[in-house]
């Protein structure tokens, strides 16, 4: 791409599952059976790479559902034709599910990292470098290995690099920030680097905990990144409830029902939010949008039920994020499980000020 995406503020653009299948994929099912959702995005040589997961249905066993592939965008935010790359086709030694892909680069190298989800316990994020011209994996995956407390399940790491050093932020409040080294063979190994207290119980209060999305992007003495969180269901069972009905809800058939109900008439609600922080060690927080920037029930409605849940979800999930030419910001998301949505904002709806600047210092 020799110029930069024309697109006007606000607009938003779904781009069509059919069009990002990579055509080895096919014989599986009909495209109709895949889901194509939580999109990444970055800039490289004046291309613009899209990296997404991709979830077989139900065609196949559930540890091998889930895939990652990649893609051109030309300068009007489509589908470059012959650019879509099987890229878990590529990848050896990552595991057998690629779940939701971001990008990182590294001067001039680029890398993929995504997770294994539930595959083990705790899961697993890998990173894998790829050929900058044929988009594939150019290594084997690496396991990013953190010697410290975590918890089952973390899939949210969001990997910069900052002056020629790798970090990663780990968890965003307390603001957790690791220190990668990718110089070695094998394992990444990872360390805590940094750790700043701060506030944003408020935010979290009503939209739920702050959790990783998309990479930050330098814009001059601070990083612009987006985050996610959700929200529980209001209606819980009774933990303490008599033994007779504790055993019926743990069958499964009531589970399910439960499952049903729960996520018909109260749905889980996943944000997409946007903070910031300084460009300089140890990379405190400076500034906290107060709503979230992207909200699921201002995206179309689901349209059908996913194949990881019984019933469609309430879902933003930011995973790209790119400054344009003209200082407008371009995101990535994907919505309800389902599709991958792109969508351009104006500089202030992004980027923020002083006046709104969290609490908190380096501890």
């Amino acid at each position: 791409m020799t110029h930069p995406p024309r697109a006007a503020s606000g607009a938003r653009l779904i781009i069509p599952s059919a069009s990002l299948i990579p055509s080895t994929w096919m014989a599986a099912q009909p495209p109709e059976g895949f889901y194509v959702f939580n999109p990444a995005i970055i800039q490289l040589r004046k291309r613009l790479l899209m990296a997404y997961r991709v979830d077989f249905g139900r065609s196949l066993p559930a540890r091998q559902r889930t895939a990652c592939a990649l893609c051109l965008l030309d300068a009007n935010l489509q589908v470059e034709t012959g650019s879509v790359v099987a890229l878990s086709d590529t990848i050896t030694d990552g595991g057998a599910n690629h779940y939701d892909p971001r990008f990182l680069t590294v001067g001039d190298r680029l890398f993929v990292h995504y997770n294994n989800n539930w595959d083990t316990t705790p899961n697993q994020i890998f990173l894998v470098e790829l050929d900058p011209d044929t988009l594939e994996a150019k290594h084997p995956a690496r396991p990013l290995f953190f010697d410290g407390q975590r918890q089952p399940v973390e899939k949210n790491w969001m990997l910069f690099a900052h002056e020629g050093d790798l970090f990663a932020i780990y968890r965003i409040e307390p603001h957790i920030v690791l220190r990668l080294d990718i110089d070695m063979s094998g394992a990444v190994h990872c360390r805590p680097a940094y750790r700043v207290a701060w506030d944003a119980t408020r935010y979290g209060a009503r939209y739920g905990e702050l959790r990783g999305g998309a990479p930050p992007v330098r814009v001059g003495d601070r990083y612009v990144a987006l985050f996610h969180s959700r929200t529980a269901p209001r209606g819980r069972m009774n933990t303490s409830a008599p033994a007779t009905i504790a055993t019926v809800n743990r069958t499964g058939w009531f589970r399910a029902v439960k499952r049903w109900l729960r996520e018909r008439l109260d749905p889980l609600r996943y944000f997409g939010g946007v903070y910031e922080f300084a460009a300089t060690p140890p990379f405190a927080p400076t500034y906290l949008r107060p709503e979230p920037l992207l909200h699921p029930d201002a995206e179309e409605r689901p349209h059908r039920p996913t194949a990881a849940h019984l019933t469609p979800r309430r879902v933003v999930y930011p995973s790209g994020l790119v400054r344009l030419a003209d200082g407008a910001w371009l995101v990535s998301y994907g919505v309800h499980d389902e599709r991958a949505v792109l969508r351009v904002f104006a500089c202030h709806e992004i980027e923020g000020g002083a006046e709104t600047s969290p609490s908190g210092g380096a501890s």
